[in-house]
């Protein structure tokens, strides 16, 4: 089993890396990240089947991590927190296991052998890792997600997206503040990354914020008015959806 270790504090890191050795066999440590954006490049580099993840770091947090990588790479997830909050107890249904720091031994074994019966489990029979649940729950605790670029990884906060533009293989993101990122990925591709978020796909070439909807004026399809002034079109074939959702 290929463990990714993510934890800002490399004391935590090392401490968890001796408890491992002590009393987990089968247990193989491919990398180590000690920031959100560190562990967000090592996941999609290293590709672990299971994830020790601080939830508190600075500028992001463990949550970020998820939200940028599960749609990406199935793994595992077992939370390492010196912070008995965030919900934890409602997400401990679906990831693996949370860890109070000081980690437990017995506590870590336990972890990890209900971490290797998932993993075996979804080998054997093809099943989808529990980080899309996890995802689900998160969708409100995190709100950021990663934008690929050229240059690299950009988070960025989801509520500050007013609409993404199709730009055939890329896809090109407006934000509230006027800054526009060309992203390496297709619209659809996005639109997957941000369907737990409050997003509605209007037209083959558009996807837009609900939150940032002002009016709606009736077509053919219609035409969808965002608090900027911006009027993006409504296909025929998603103007239903849209008016479920409005």
């Amino acid at each position: 089993m290929n463990v990714l270790i993510i934890d800002d504090e490399k004391n935590g890191v090392t401490s968890l890396q001796l408890l491992l050795k002590k009393y987990c066999t089968g247990v193989n440590v491919v990398g180590l990240a000690y920031s959100a954006e560190e562990g967000i490049a090592r996941i999609l580099d290293l590709k672990p089947d299971l994830i020790f993840l601080d939830i508190e770091m600075p500028a992001s947090t463990g949550f970020d991590v998820i939200n940028a990588t599960s749609q990406i790479h199935d793994y595992e997830v077992i939370f390492t927190t010196a912070y008995d909050q965030y919900a934890i107890k409602a997400f401990k249904a679906h990831a693996v296991d949370y860890l109070l720091k000081p980690i437990d031994g017995d506590e870590l074994k336990a972890a990890i052998r209900e971490a290797e019966r998932k993993i075996q489990l979804k080998r054997a029979e093809g099943s989808k890792s529990e980080v899309e649940v996890l995802l689900k729950n998160l969708a409100y605790s995190s709100k950021k997600i990663s934008i690929p670029t050229s240059e690299g990884l950009i988070l960025v906060n989801a509520e500050a997206i007013l609409y993404l533009k199709s730009e055939s293989n890329y896809t090109m993101v407006f934000l509230k503040n006027e800054q526009r990122i060309l992203v390496s990925k297709t619209l659809k591709s996005m639109e997957d990354q941000l369907k737990y978020y409050s997003f509605c796909r209007v037209h083959t070439s558009y996807l837009i914020n609900i939150n940032e909807v002002e009016k709606y004026l009736k077509g053919d399809g219609g035409t969808v008015i965002l608090k900027n002034k911006v009027s993006i079109p409504v296909s025929r074939s998603y103007k239903q959806d849209l008016l479920n959702k409005l």
